[in-house]
């Protein structure tokens, strides 16, 4: 029979938040308002016919232009306003009375606050702009006692469209290379003459020829020219160069000279000058060699001027992570013209630095402790920029509630990690202008003691490869992985347990992990203020099947036991991790939809039966299923019998889960969100003393494990603190008839609260 566990610390902690959110919410906030200043609700726009082109775009336009934004509300009550109204007016302007009125509340937004006359011809204006040149717009104040609202009217007329566009007109090379840019051209005859366009593609444009030697051009030196007189409500569009445009502008600029000033100090004088490849590097402090930061210099003497490479020199450059500042700079040749001097600064910081980090932690399997992290960094250990850090840290958890409350558990670890920009062993992928490619050599060692249980250790050392293409295009490669895991101790209880669990005894031994692995990640996402997106990912790691494919060569067949490696069996496994997410902005108030839907699943065969414990997949915890306790659900539909102190993860071979939050602004940078998370895991292989755990196609749909909840948390752009409180609304393991547990919602809905505390969004 399933025993539901005892959270009632958490569940009071989760109460308490609850009420106090509950208690804020139900106040209207409209104890300043009256109906001579009634407070601001929020406004609508109604067209008197839909808009012929983006309609959508239009509105959001327009919707942008009124402001003061209304107050944020939750189910038409206002916590912010509630809480500013309530708290005295602090006598500075700090502290913690300081921050609950201003920060975490919100000032009541009146109707008076509002200049509707201006906002009217404002959307007259942007209307006019989308080649509504007839539009007309009126407004309608809405009064409900102490609460306003506004109603816009807007008639959008019918829009001029564009007949024909060109693009240049004259002999010169500008006018040429003008000329060239047409068929590139994101704005196209038969398309509504918008002046926002109108003015990105001139902004374009601009950019292109910079790229190709144009340096002095500017974008306010080529003009858009109008022809309406062919009447229809068309319009004939030419972009050319504005007349009066200097000659120095019209003329291609060259580089005739590059210097990088390499450590530059702004104290000390150079010390050494050295010419490399055509440029001229100067030191300061001698603290680079030439070749890694020649590998960022994108540009050569004798090279037109392009703005796309100076752009991404500095952000090449950038990507090195030693540097507080790459400014890069052109001057003009006092004996040539139209020729440039490139100057390139690089501005260090600090080789070494110490670094500390102390927190605490509370998780949803109900341990709870504090955590310590200390380390050193050095960002130039080889003159080449690269980066070691060497970081210690500790962890002691204690279960705070619970059948096995004082159970402890404490966690120790090593680990040197050197990052170095530049390919080592394999050839630099080519066409990188945005970021350098990173080296990852990393080495670690770990212990984890859950005291009266068991103890593991573990070492491992890796060598990995990352790089961006472009700001869309992430690449990891991890060509090897060296890990060894140790159950070192055990207690005869858990030895017990092991011995009525023989897959799960399995995944505890001790055994080698030597493998690879690639995880491919793109981005949709093309500019700031785009609405709708994609991230997805493809991940991939294997293990021991070289080692395989060379002892069955030199050793011949397999024996029983396995092939071992230093007298200890490798894992044999592979294991691919698609995922991916959905970004959706909703309104212009800064709410966003996002949604993620993964499928991990890994295979074990030849050398080994089961997956290495580390490497199984969990479902439940504070990014994942937040209803749960962590990697309590599944696999399938078993029940755990585990008694006492056994607290071992329930985890398995396949996992699928999906999850959905919609985000919104509370106030300031303290943000809210609803949201859901369905998923399990399961084994690939049927396991007698885990009835129910295997995966059917059948029936894994009925086995989903689903909950529901609310977060709030605080984003101040630096670090995101967010607080998720959950509740399950399905579990695969109830029996078939009864696994949603709205019932048990309203009998003992306290203890089905689960409170996560973390650090950063779930996904």
């Amino acid at each position: 029979m399933y025993r539901v566990p005892d959270h009632r610390s958490h569940a009071d902690a989760a109460l308490l938040a609850f009420l106090t959110l509950l208690l804020l919410a139900s106040c209207t906030g409209l104890r300043q308002s009256s109906v001579e200043q009634p407070l601001y609700t929020g406004f609508t726009i109604q067209w008197t016919s839909e808009p012929t082109f983006d309609g959508r775009g239009a509105e959001r336009e327009l919707s942008a232009l009124v402001r003061p934004v209304a107050n944020q509300s939750i189910l038409g009550r206002r916590p912010a306003v509630a809480l500013h109204n309530a708290v005295k007016e602090p006598e500075k302007k700090k502290g913690i009375k300081h921050w609950l009125k201003y920060k975490l509340g919100s000032p009541p937004v009146h109707l008076d606050a509002l200049p509707l006359q201006d906002i009217n011809a404002a959307m007259v204006n942007r209307m006019n702009n989308r080649g509504y040149f007839s539009a007309r717009s009126s407004f309608e104040v809405v009064r409900h006692g102490r609460k306003a609202s506004v109603t816009f009217t807007v008639e959008p007329g019918e829009p001029h469209i564009i007949r024909s566009l060109g693009m240049g007109a004259g002999n010169s090379g500008l006018d040429s290379a003008l000329a060239s840019m047409l068929p590139l051209s994101t704005v196209q005859a038969g398309e509504p003459y918008d002046l926002s366009r109108l003015t990105a593609e001139r902004n374009r444009v601009t950019d292109r020829l910079r790229d190709h030697g144009w340096y002095r051009l500017r974008a306010d030196d080529l003009i858009w020219a109008a022809d309406t007189s062919v009447g229809g409500k068309r319009v004939d569009l030419h972009l050319r160069v504005k007349p009066g445009t200097s000659a120095l502008k019209r003329r291609l600029h060259t580089i005739r000279s590059v210097t990088v000033h390499a450590d530059q100090d702004e104290v000390l004088p150079p010390r050494d000058t050295v010419m490399v490849d055509q440029v001229r590097i100067i030191n300061y402090l001698d603290m680079y060699r030439p070749a890694p930061i020649l590998n960022g210099v994108l540009v050569r003497p004798g090279e037109a001027y392009s703005l796309r490479r100076t752009n991404a020199m500095q952000r090449y450059i950038n990507s090195f992570g030693v540097f507080r500042n790459v400014l890069v700079a052109y001057a003009d040749d006092t004996l040539r013209e139209a020729s440039l001097d490139a100057h390139i600064a690089l501005m260090p910081l600090k080789r070494f630095s110490l670094f500390s980090e102390l927190n605490a932690v509370s998780k949803s399997n109900n341990f709870a402790g504090p955590g310590v992290r200390f380390g050193i960094v050095d960002r130039n250990l080889l003159g080449g920029a690269e980066q070691l850090s060497v970081d210690l840290n500790g962890r002691f958890e204690t279960q705070v509630s619970g059948a096995d409350r004082g159970t402890n558990a404490y966690e120790i670890g090593l680990k040197a990690a050197l990052a170095i920009p530049r390919m080592l062993l394999l050839p630099q992928p080519k066409g990188l202008l945005s970021s350098a490619p990173v080296t990852n050599i990393s080495a670690g060692f770990g212990l984890f003691r859950r005291i009266d249980l068991y103890g593991m250790r573990s070492s491992a050392a890796g060598l990995s490869y990352s790089w961006h293409r472009g700001q869309r295009v992430w690449h990891d490669v991890q060509l090897l992985e060296v890990s060894y895991n140790d159950l070192f101790y055990t207690t005869p209880e858990f030895d017990a347990f092991l011995a009525e669990n023989p897959i799960v005894k399995l995944s505890f031994e001790d055994q080698f992990i030597v493998g690879s692995g690639y995880t491919y990640t793109r981005s949709t996402r093309s500019r700031d203020d785009q609405r709708m997106w994609l991230v997805y990912s493809m991940g991939a790691d294997a293990s021991g099947n070289m080692l395989s494919a060379m002892f069955s060569l030199t050793r011949g067949d397999r024996p029983e036991e396995g092939y071992t490696l230093f007298n200890e069996r490798f894992s044999q496994y592979i294991r691919l991790r698609p995922e991916v997410r959905w970004y959706k902005v909703v309104g212009g108030q800064g709410a966003q939809l996002v949604t993620r839907v993964l499928t991990h699943a890994g295979f074990s065969y030849g050398n080994t039966a089961v997956l290495p414990y580390v490497k199984q997949f969990f479902a439940g915890g504070t990014n994942s299923l937040r209803g749960f306790r962590a990697r309590s659900v599944g696999p399938g539909t078993f029940v755990s019998q585990q008694e006492g102190n056994l607290l071992v993860d329930q985890v398995g071979d396949l996992k699928l889960e999906a999850n959905m939050e919609y985000r919104f602004p509370i106030s300031g940078f303290v943000k809210g969100a609803l949201f859901a998370d369905a998923g399990n895991v399961w084994l690939m292989r049927p396991d007698p003393s885990r009835p129910g755990g295997e995966f059917k196609w059948d029936t894994f749909v009925s086995e989903i494990a689903l909950n529901a909840g609310f977060g709030v948390r605080v984003d101040p752009q630096v670090i995101v603190i967010r607080l998720d409180l959950a509740a399950p609304l399905r579990r695969p393991d109830l029996p078939a008839g009864d696994r949603w547990v709205f019932d048990d919602l309203d009998a003992s809905w306290r203890r089905n609260l689960i409170l996560n505390i973390a650090i950063g969004y779930p996904f």
